[in-house]
């Protein structure tokens, strides 16, 4: 987790702000204020610049600690960011993006189990694979 904090002062320092994607889940509170239910589902985007929050401690284990604002009146909220809700940390005026292949696989294996005992079918790995042999030029 020590790459994804120096990527997300590198971008704070550089750049002004850098956002950290969070997904939903027990281990994170977002202050009093809480996820909105659309946030449940996909997540909360988090926008740090030098204005927003104070006293933020990045953890040995990867959680963040920090009080941050919210709203138009920057409403101040404690907040902890778990670890394994951590998905994401971007900048778009650096153009870079860094996803957390190993969380967002355990959500979409998640997803799956749950959509395949809602439905009562799976999706055969066969109907995504996609043959290239009418792409390839044959040799004469």
């Amino acid at each position: 987790m020590r790459y994804i904090q120096n990527l997300f002062f590198d971008i704070l320092n550089d750049y002004g702000q850098a956002y950290i994607v969070v997904r939903h889940s027990e281990n994170t509170v977002i202050g009093a204020r809480g996820f909105s239910a659309e946030e449940k589902k996909k997540g909360i985007t988090l926008v740090f610049n030098q204005r927003n929050y104070k006293n933020l401690v990045w953890s040995e284990d990867g959680s963040i600690r920090a009080t941050l604002g919210f709203g138009v009146g920057n409403k101040s909220e404690k907040c902890f960011l778990h670890s394994d809700d951590i998905m994401s940390v971007f900048s778009p005026d650096a153009k870079i993006k860094f996803d957390r292949w190993d969380v967002w696989e355990q959500k979409d294996s998640v997803m799956k189990s749950n959509s395949v005992s809602k439905s009562g079918k799976t999706e055969s790995q066969d109907e995504k694979v996609v043959s290239l042999d009418r792409f390839r030029k044959s040799k004469n």
